[in-house]
């Protein structure tokens, strides 16, 4: 049975979070030995995630196998951190003018459209 979920496992490429994390399917994992839980000290580092076919998630960091381990619930900020938390304020479209050069070729496209000015005037 070892080497059936060896042979049929799912590979796929995954990084570490600044919070050693894995994010796979929609849901968070930690990596987990006998000797315990592992830190990275480099952001996004590169893993090997292993999808075995009995359905059991392992991944390689750095050539060592670890097992993955649910978090429950995942959040952004620790609820017990004292300091502000910075809102993002949402980003403002940018809106090229009507004289813009990628602008330009449309709006003459549009021109050329209109039926009120397809009698012979060209653009």
């Amino acid at each position: 049975m070892e080497k059936i979920n060896s042979t049929l496992a799912v590979l796929s490429p995954g990084k570490i979070d600044s919070g050693h994390c894995i994010r796979y399917k929609n849901k968070f994992y930690i990596p987990v030995s006998d000797r315990g839980v592992p830190y990275y000290l480099k952001k996004k580092t590169d893993c090997m995630v292993i999808e075995s076919f009995d359905g059991e998630l392992y991944v390689n960091v750095l050539d060592e196998l670890f097992i993955m381990k649910e978090i429950p619930q995942h959040e952004r900020h620790s609820r017990e951190f004292d300091g502000k938390i910075k809102e993002r304020k949402p980003k403002k479209q940018y809106i090229p003018p009507m004289e813009h050069p990628w602008r330009n070729d449309d709006f003459l496209g549009f021109l050329a459209r209109q039926k009120h000015r397809t009698n012979g005037a060209n653009i």
